[in-house]
């Protein structure tokens, strides 16, 4: 997680808000971003309040020494100020679908390592039900991500994950705790890094490209991860 670029992101929201004030919508665990982290990184930028779920969540965020006020839904007055959700972390919305276009840049990189590589033929039924079948003869790496970490079980139905320089095809489906990615000719090794989505500047498949593929919107996709994916921030 990049709390630099929520940072940038919550400056540019709060001059398009002026002269209203602005929450910060934090529900959700920050939309899978972790809410106290977020809350934390923005302490001391020109924001009314951080709109919260639950008063367990208000108090979280209280007792982690942020001075700016946690409110509920209840407390909120959108006549003093404007309520930004997900676009602060980069993602689409339908009053923003294309938040790039704001200079609203994704905060979140999902990666993960390669467990195991296997070679196989071309017509290779690949995972549950052989709805994938390699079209050639290819490499398949196990990745360590799966359905029990929030990835959508259907993402076979054209997501596609960078590894090496590239974006590649999600094969077959997503299983509980791994998936599949086709690779094709390039060497590959245990270990190695493979990302679902992050920042396209770097090649990555955007949040928002990734749950477009999937029929969703950027913050359905990260609200679901689970709290078996370490988030570590910079």
């Amino acid at each position: 997680m990049d709390l630099a670029i929520v940072r940038g992101n919550a400056r540019i929201l709060i001059v398009e808000a002026s002269p209203h004030g602005i929450v910060v919508d934090l529900r959700g665990d920050a939309y899978g971003h972790g809410a106290v982290a977020i809350a934390a990184a923005l302490d001391g930028e020109a924001i009314d309040a951080f709109l919260v779920s639950h008063d367990d969540d208000a108090r979280a965020v209280r007792e982690s020494g942020v001075s700016i006020p946690a409110i509920l839904r209840s407390q909120f007055n959108s006549a003093e100020a404007r309520l930004i959700g997900p676009e602060i972390f980069g993602l689409d919305t339908a009053t923003v679908p294309d938040p790039r276009g704001r200079g609203l840049l994704p905060a979140m990189t999902l990666s993960a390592c390669v467990l195991s590589i296997k070679r196989v033929s071309a017509d290779e039924g690949v995972s549950y039900g052989y709805v994938y079948r390699t079209a050639r003869p290819t490499t398949l790496a196990m990745v360590c991500l799966g359905y029990s970490d929030g990835i959508d079980r259907h993402a076979c139905n054209g997501g596609r994950a960078w590894f090496a320089g590239s974006t590649h095809p999600i094969a077959g489906r997503v299983a509980m705790d791994v998936f599949m990615l086709d690779v094709g000719e390039n060497p590959v090794s245990p270990g190695d890094e493979v990302v679902l989505f992050g920042d396209e500047a770097k090649g990555y498949p955007s949040p928002v490209s990734w749950a477009a593929s999937l029929g969703k919107t950027a913050a359905e996709v990260t609200a679901s991860l689970g709290d078996r994916i370490v988030r570590s921030y910079a």
